[in-house]
C-alpha cells in the first residue's frame, strides 16, 4: 500500500515530522540514507523554546528530550579574545539545553513505528513522468512514486530542491576545520578545566575557534577562518595529514599570533580534521510558487550559517507549522501554500541575522567589535519563544 507522505531524510526535521504526521494519523514513510545506529555529524544543539523543543513537544517526545537536555553552565557561552582574555558571556539562565543530536535521534525515533522509516535508502533523483507524478529513484536500483505529498528533508545537497527551484546554497567564503580533544588525551584535563561545560568562544584576528563539550565529555574545537571554497580539497596542505594541518594553523596566518593557551588546542587536538565550508540559500530565491505535492524543509529549502545557533531550529520550526496546515487543510496546495508562506518569512530572518552574526565573528576587532555592534542590534536568541 503506498502512504499519503514520503519523507525524504531522517535528521532532525524529517523525524520531528514524522512524529507529529504519526500522532495526526497521516501515513508516511521516511527514507533515511544513514543506518539506524549511525551517530549523526555535527555538534550538540540548543533546542529553542518556540521552535526546537516546540516540535518536541508536537512529537511525542518532549519529557525524553528534557531528561537528556544539559542546562544550568551548559548554556553558557563565554567568550575569549585571540590572547585568552575573558571578555563577556551570553547565555545565563537560557531555556535552550543541549543536546548531542544521537540523542534528538533516539528521541525522535520513539515517536513512530520502527517500520516506517527505510533505512540506508539513498535517493539518486527525483523527477517527474509523462503523467506528471513525481519519481524516486533510489541508488539500490529501487523506486518509489504514487505519493500524495513528497517533503524533502534532504539537506544542502537535496534531490527534492529542483522540482521546485533552480536555486543552490551558495559559498559564504567562511569554513571551519573540526576536530576533537577526547576523554582519553593527556591534554584533556587542560582544556576540562578552561573550558568546562559551556561553549568556549575565542574571537580576534578574522578568526574563530568554537570549543564545546559534548554528551559524553569529549569537546569539539571547530576553528574557522575565511579562504576559498577549495581550501580543504585543494589548499596548501592534505586535510588526512593531521600533523601538516596543525602546523599550518600554527602560522600567522591562522592562529599564530594567539595566545599559547588556545595554542595548545590545535598542538594536542586528536585528528583527523574535516572540512566544514559554509554555505547559504540567497534569501532572494526563498518565494517559489507553492505546489501541492512538494515541498521542503530544513536546510533543504533555507541553508544558512550557524552563527546565531537558528538552523535546526528553524528546521524544526518547518515541521511543526507544515504539519499544522497538513491536518488542516489537507494534503492540497492550500497546506503547502500556508506552510510556505510562514517558512519564507521565518527562514530569511534566521539566514539575514546569521550572516550578520557571521561578519561580527570574523571581523579583526572582535570579540570587542561583536560585543559593541551586539549591544546595537541583539542577533542571537531573538526568537527562542516563537
Amino acid at each position: 500500500m503506498v502512504v499519503d507522505v514520503a519523507i525524504v531524510g531522517g535528521g532532525p526535521a524529517g523525524l520531528a515530522l514524522a512524529g507529529m504526521l504519526e500522532r495526526a494519523g497521516i501515513s508516511f514513510v521516511v527514507y533515511e540514507r544513514g543506518a539506524r545506529d549511525e551517530t549523526p555529524r555535527g555538534g550538540c544543539l540548543d533546542l529553542h523554546i518556540g521552535s526546537g523543543q516546540r516540535a518536541m513537544k508536537e512529537a511525542g517526545c518532549f519529557e525524553m528530550f528534557r531528561k537528556h537536555g544539559r542546562l544550568g553552565e551548559a548554556t553558557v557561552h563565554w567568550v575569549y579574545d585571540h590572547n585568552c582574555n575573558k571578555v563577556f558571556s551570553w547565555g545565563e539562565g537560557r531555556d535552550a539545553p543541549e543536546i548531542d543530536r544521537s540523542l534528538i535521534k533516539k528521541c525522535l525515533l520513539s515517536t513512530f513505528p520502527d517500520e516506517k522509516i527505510q533505512w540506508r535508502k539513498i535517493l539518486e533523483s527525483a523527477s517527474r513522468n509523462e503523467q506528471g507524478k513525481i519519481e524516486l529513484k533510489f541508488t539500490d536500483r529501487t523506486e518509489a512514486s504514487g505519493f500524495k505529498l513528497i517533503v524533502g528533508a534532504d539537506g544542502i545537497n537535496s534531490k527534492i530542491r529542483p522540482l521546485i527551484t533552480e536555486a543552490t546554497p551558495q559559498y559564504s567564503g567562511m569554513q571551519f576545520l573540526t576536530a576533537k580533544i577526547l576523554r582519553d588525551n593527556p591534554y584533556y584535563p587542560h582544556v576540562e578545566k578552561l573550558v568546562g561545560h559551556g561553549p568556549m568562544v575565542v574571537m580576534g584576528r578574522a578568526t574563530k575557534i568554537w570549543n564545546q563539550r559534548q554528551g559524553d565529555g569529549h569537546y569539539r574545537l571547530d576553528f574557522g577562518f575565511i579562504r576559498r571554497e577549495d581550501f580543504a580539497t585543494n589548499g596548501p596542505v592534505d586535510i588526512n595529514d593531521t600533523e601538516a594541518v596543525k602546523k599550518l594553523l600554527l602560522t600567522d596566518d591562522f592562529f599564530g599570533q594567539h595566545a599559547p593557551e588556545i595554542k595548545a588546542y590545535i598542538q594536542n587536538v586528536d585528528g583527523p580534521f574535516r572540512s566544514w565550508p559554509l554555505y547559504v540559500m540567497p534569501t532572494a530565491a526563498l518565494n517559489w510558487e507553492a505546489q501541492a505535492d512538494v515541498t521542503l524543509i530544513g536546510d533543504a529549502a533555507h541553508t544558512t550559517t550557524p552563527f546565531v545557533g537558528d538552523g535546526a531550529n528553524c528546521a524544526m520550526h518547518d515541521s511543526v507549522i507544515l504539519s499544522q496546515a497538513l491536518k488542516k487543510y489537507g494534503i492540497t496546495r492550500a497546506a503547502i501554500a500556508e506552510y510556505e508562506k510562514d517558512m519564507f518569512v521565518t527562514a530569511i530572518d534566521v539566514i539575514e541575522r546569521s550572516q550578520q552574526a557571521g561578519y561580527l565573528f570574523f571581523d579583526w576587532r572582535s570579540p570587542y567589535f561583536f560585543a559593541q555592534e551586539m549591544q546595537k542590534k541583539p542577533l542571537i536568541g531573538t526568537t527562542d519563544e516563537i
